[in-house]
């Protein structure tokens, strides 16, 4: 017997949540159904035919198989613990907020108290997996290294750079802090790995280059690894890599595929 679609609500419909409308369609996937997108304005219109819904309680009236946090932190900040406690799973993306303890712990008791989870979306990165696996053999060392280009890590206001500039060098907690809206990654090889007070970041504003560049490399008692991935921004923002909506219908299909490879 064929399962039915998997029931999916969305917190946020920015770049990202259109991003993932799109593909389903594009795709002609039918097993993933969203069913609402949690806005802060309804009336805004939108470039995908997606229901709107101006309240959490709207949303879970419809009662989602998971949840899909895309709006920034302020979204997982102010809408995480209510839904995990409701009883509904997440899907993350916005876990550069995890940097703050206070959110951390509420997310984390919200959870315990649900009987939920959060799963975090390998978004704009990959090696998540190999990363986390090395970790409980003896992981040892993780540097991310993430270049981008100065416009979009300083602003279109910041003077020009003629040559990359290192911005931050330290761990993985006062990035997520200080540059919240590109370092979402960061968090996640954290998360990962060996946490976010022990991984090293150091962030370049290149003029060099077009693309979101991270480079990851990790040492262990597995031996070492070295991954990297040039994205590509979307159109809409520049900020955003196009495979994170990829990543996030991944996500979502392996709650639906038989055999899944992630």
């Amino acid at each position: 017997m064929a399962q039915a679609p998997l029931r999916v609500g969305f917190i946020g419909l920015g770049t990202i949540g259109q991003g993932v409308v799109r593909l389903i369609a594009e795709r002609s996937i039918d097993n993933v159904e969203i069913v609402a997108a949690l806005v802060r304005d309804v009336s805004r219109e939108r470039s995908v035919d997606t229901p709107l819904v101006a309240t959490l309680d709207a949303l879970l009236a419809l009662k989602p198989d998971v949840v899909v946090e895309i709006a920034g932190h302020d979204g997982l900040r102010e809408h995480g613990p209510a839904v995990l406690r409701a009883g509904y799973n997440m899907i993350a993306v916005s876990v550069g907020v995890l940097a703050h303890e206070a959110v951390n712990e509420s997310l984390l008791a919200a959870a315990s108290a649900g009987g939920t989870r959060i799963k975090v979306a390998s978004g704009a990165i990959g090696a998540l997996d190999a990363i986390a696996a090395a970790r409980l053999g003896g992981l040892e060392r993780v540097t991310h290294t993430v270049r981008k280009p100065p416009s979009t890590i300083l602003g279109a206001g910041a003077a020009p750079l003629h040559e990359p500039k290192t911005i931050f060098a330290g761990f993985a907690r006062e990035a997520a802090l200080l540059y919240p809206e590109s370092v979402n990654v960061t968090a996640a090889v954290s998360l990962a790995g060996l946490g976010l007070d022990r991984t090293n970041v150091e962030i370049i504003a290149d003029p060099g280059v077009t693309r979101n560049q991270h480079e990851i490399t990790a040492e262990g008692a597995f031996g070492r690894l070295r991954f990297e991935v040039q994205g590509i921004p979307t159109d809409q923002n520049p900020r955003t890599g196009r495979l994170v909506a990829m990543s996030i219908l991944h996500t979502l299909l392996g709650e639906r595929t038989p055999i899944y490879v992630g």
